[in-house]
């Protein structure tokens, strides 16, 4: 007998060709495809008694732009599925077409999910029009189709239509009205489609002034970056600092205009085979670097650029050119290609760590004693969305930092979830997330929460994100740091918004349910979350945490060795500071201590009595568990990293001396971490190398963490283990950790497409407050 189907399938399916793809493939089917808002309404018949649902679904290739939720299928009556094919009204050119495309319904659904759109980096079919003398889009810098183009960084409402987003200020011209309305033109409803007749200008700025336009802006720009110079360049989701990255005096110059003495530089290369003579561009690399969200890629280096791009840093974040005017920076008919570099070094236009820059004005005020030029254009970004950042584990993407091209895609989750949450994440890499029934929407990066440059960005993203989502927030979440920005920003939206929940969740708790969310896991786990400071339920700064947790609530049973951290922010930079203070506890001779600082070159000895004095009377001191201060002591210990410049430049430097080493060659017979100090103190002073020691600290915090987990299960009988916190960047410490404990038969949950940073916080936050509303 024959078969009918109705089928919706949820996710980004509009503006990305997802209809006529879906036409094509059923064109010698009977039925109609449609677009219902956040999801593509199809209903098909097979020709064949034979033709089931599998058979018919897989003559059809989904877009690879398009980003699928959840497929809804069900098989329904030939009456129905004749009604239903009766009641759509093709699209013009589609009459009389067995299978055909269908106008969208004028209203949305009641009820329906929504999905925001992510940006697209350039399609192939873009670039090469780029370049094409024939095509009128030739050199065109904001180029796109249905395949590529910004989309949430120029919306300002949903439904995600022109007149809602930043290109209503340009009117298409009849050619490209044209293309826009043919649904078979590969820019049919490409709400950003324009060209150089009606889109928007690019202009290069000197000292506050436009000094050029159009070519001739694109042209200056290339001669000040072939001259060595800075300039500020309107990207996608903000601006970027550019300048040569082969020219070591220019990154020197950025290096100190910026204040940025040590943490790693990206690099844009112009292309794959320009990325290929600075880093080992792995096979499982290449998909990300050339595909449709392009974000910044980790890779191991070569010693092609110089040491200043990624100083002491084994590996390069590399990405490829992901908007048109990127490209023709690279590229560009003014006879400057043979002297323009091939490498740019694109870091965000930002105070370290902050908000990213996305108006001149803010460039200017914020930045203007750094560039030399800025290079912007008038199309305006509504949203920031700073650059993607992945690392890889176990040969698959491993997230950094998820904000342009992923987000804000959202995480379905299930198990009871309900009502509309808003979670303002945590002080460092802030995220929020807005939670609506069972999906979860995680924000761009917004960055460190430092100023009320930052407030203002998290708060007016907050209310576009809210207002996209059409969300009506009754729960309102935050972390339970008493001064934190974030909980401060999430108290006064709660009293500005009658009616509103206001929960606290604890930061490490938030940290395993965001892995847990991640992973569609609800039930018990031992959770292990490794982070650098969090704020505990008894006052003290908690971050080496064994959680027996699900999403009702955690108990506390375990925690790796508690130290006094003394000397508040300042210790958080200077491990020495943690060093000390653990070497206090051990040794009551003060001149064995001083022994020690002089053998191994800690610190100044002047340090000494004043920290000693804080550390017994309690002075500006407080009971630390903090694994992350813990990596910072035992790289001081061992003389990689004394004083941070970057949060977390110790533990990396840390990870990259132990990568040195390929196996252990001492016994992990320590019970503690405290254990594990000392016995990386007493080693270190018997002359034992640094590199040996940083694997032996790994190796021995992996077997510590799996022998808690083993305790913990013989307790409670569970036998699955979520690990998260940013220590778990550390890809290193993540590997030994989950191969230990699958030896002893435990299931590891770990992070993948959400960062185990900060940046995954609001996640975590969120599906606890959809719990409690």
């Amino acid at each position: 007998m024959r078969h009918f189907y109705h089928i919706k399938i949820y996710g980004i399916v509009q503006g990305v060709g997802f209809r006529p793809a879906v036409a094509r493939a059923f064109s010698t089917l009977r039925g109609s495809v449609k677009n219902c808002g956040s999801y593509v309404d199809i209903c098909v018949s097979g020709d064949a008694f034979t033709d089931t649902f599998d058979q018919i679904s897989s003559r059809f290739h989904v877009p690879e732009r398009s980003e699928i939720v959840d497929i809804e299928k069900n098989e329904i009556t030939e009456e129905e599925f004749e009604k239903r094919l009766s009641a759509d009204e093709p699209e013009k050119g589609e009459e009389g077409k067995r299978f055909f495309i269908a106008k969208s319904p004028m209203h949305k659904p009641a009820d329906e999910p929504v999905f925001i759109p992510p940006d697209l980096a350039i399609c192939d079919d873009c670039a090469r029009e780029l370049y094409d003398k024939t095509n009128r889009r030739y050199l065109h810098p904001f180029i796109n189709c249905t395949q590529c183009g910004p989309r949430l960084t120029i919306i300002d409402s949903l439904p995600y239509d022109r007149p809602r987003t930043s290109m209503k200020k340009f009117p298409m011209c009849p050619s490209c009205e044209k293309e826009y309305t043919d649904i078979h033109d590969r820019r049919y409803d490409a709400q950003p489609v324009c060209c150089n007749d009606c889109g928007p200008s690019v202009y290069f700025i000197e000292n506050g002034k436009t000094v050029s336009r159009d070519s001739d802006a694109i042209t200056q720009a290339r001669q000040a970056l072939i001259n060595g110079k800075i300039i500020a360049v309107k990207g996608i989701g903000g601006f970027h600092l550019y300048c040569d990255a082969t020219n070591d005096a220019a990154v020197t110059e950025l290096r100190n205009r910026k204040g940025r003495p040590a943490k790693p530089f990206a690099v844009m290369a112009h292309d794959l085979q320009a990325s290929e003579t600075i880093c080992e561009v792995k096979p499982e690399a290449v998909g990300l670097l050339t595909g449709h969200r392009k974000p910044i890629v980790l890779l191991p280096k070569t010693d092609a650029l110089p040491e200043s791009v990624a100083p002491g840093n084994p590996s390069l974040g590399v990405m490829l050119p992901y908007a048109p005017l990127q490209l023709l920076l690279f590229s560009y008919p003014d006879g400057l290609d043979e002297k323009m570099p091939q490498i740019l070094i694109a870091t965000s236009a930002n105070r370290s760590g902050g908000v990213i820059c996305r108006t001149e004005e803010e460039v200017e005020k914020t930045l203007g004693q750094v560039c030399d030029g800025i290079l912007s254009h008038d199309r305006e970004i509504l949203t920031r969305a700073d650059d993607s950042v992945v690392d890889f584990f176990e040969g698959k993407p491993y997230m950094i930092r998820r904000s342009r091209g992923y987000a804000p895609l959202p995480v379905t989750v299930k198990g009871g979830m309900r009502g509309e949450v808003l979670a303002f994440g945590g002080e460092l890499k802030n995220t929020f997330c807005i939670g609506k029934g069972n999906l979860m929407y995680p924000s761009s990066y917004i960055g460190d929460l430092s100023d009320l440059k930052s407030d203002r960005a998290l708060q007016e993203t907050v209310e576009r994100f809210t207002l996209m989502l059409d969300s009506h927030p009754k729960v309102v979440v935050c972390d339970k740091h008493p001064r934190y920005r974030s909980r401060a920003l999430a108290l006064k939206y709660a009293e500005e918004h009658q009616g509103t929940k206001l929960i606290e969740v604890q930061h490490h708790y938030a940290h395993v349910l965001s892995v847990m969310a991640e992973n569609h896991f609800y039930g018990e786990t031992i959770g292990v979350a490794y982070d650098g400071t969090g704020y505990g339920d008894d006052g003290t700064i908690w971050g080496g945490e064994f959680f027996l947790c699900d999403v009702n609530g955690y108990q506390r049973k375990s925690h790796i060795s508690p130290f006094i951290f003394s000397g508040g922010d300042v210790a958080s930079r200077e491990g020495f500071r943690v060093a000390l203070s653990m070497l206090f506890n051990k040794y009551e001779n003060e001149n064995d201590i001083y022994d020690i600082i002089k053998r191994l070159d800690l610190c100044e000895t002047k340090y000494v009595r004043p920290l000693k004095a804080m550390h017994d009377m309690g002075i500006n001191s407080v009971t630390s568990t903090s694994c992350g201060r813990l990596f910072d002591a035992v790289s001081a210990v061992l003389g990689i990293c004394r004083k941070q410049s970057f949060e977390g430049q110790a533990s990396m430097g840390l990870q990259f001396a132990a990568e040195k080493i390929h196996e252990n060659v001492l016994s992990c017979d320590v019970t503690g971490t405290d254990e594990l100090f000392y016995r990386i103190v007493e080693e270190r002073l018997n002359g034992r190398s640094a590199e040996e020691l940083a694997y032996f600290f790994h190796e021995g915090l992996a077997q510590i963490t799996v022998n808690e987990a083993v305790k913990i299960r013989d307790e409670s009988g569970c036998g699955t283990v979520a690990l998260s916190g940013g220590c778990f960047q550390n890809t290193l410490l993540l590997g030994l950790t989950k191969s230990g404990l699958e030896k002893y038969g435990f299931k590891v949950l770990t992070a993948h497409e959400i960062p185990p940073n900060d940046g995954g916080l609001s996640l975590g936050q969120c599906m606890k407050g959809s719990v409690c509303v």
